[in-house]
């Protein structure tokens, strides 16, 4: 995962396709980069938040930007499977994790501190 030597670690898990939830995640991922300049992000998209990576998505830009800036985009296989995707349909930018939830469990398990995303 290309770690940095990271003293913060975090994972946001967005499970919306609303643009104003999108946006305030994306505003949070900057705001948390701004604020912590050695820390880990992962943001780790399910049901229909998978639709933020999606090849057509409104805000492919902003997401090329930010994953350049090092936050991991993860995708979860079991909403791809459920929607009849594949990794194919997602920005190349993406991981895909077999499920979300257990990416989630593991993630805190390890001391990540999580975040829902949205207001």
């Amino acid at each position: 995962m290309g770690e940095k030597s990271d003293t913060y670690k975090v994972v946001i898990q967005l499970s919306s396709n609303e643009l104003l939830v999108q946006k305030a995640t994306i505003s949070q991922l900057n705001n948390i980069l701004n604020a912590l300049p050695s820390v880990s992000i992962e943001l780790v998209m399910n049901g229909p938040g998978i639709d933020l990576i999606l090849k057509d998505a409104f805000l492919i830009n902003t997401l090329e930007q930010l994953s350049e800036k090092g936050i991991q985009f993860m995708v979860c296989k079991n909403s791809l499977n459920y929607k009849n995707m594949d990794h194919n349909s997602i920005l190349p930018f993406c991981k895909i994790v077999p499920s979300a939830l257990a990416h989630l469990v593991v993630r805190q398990h390890e001391g990540w501190s999580y975040i829902k995303a949205g207001f």
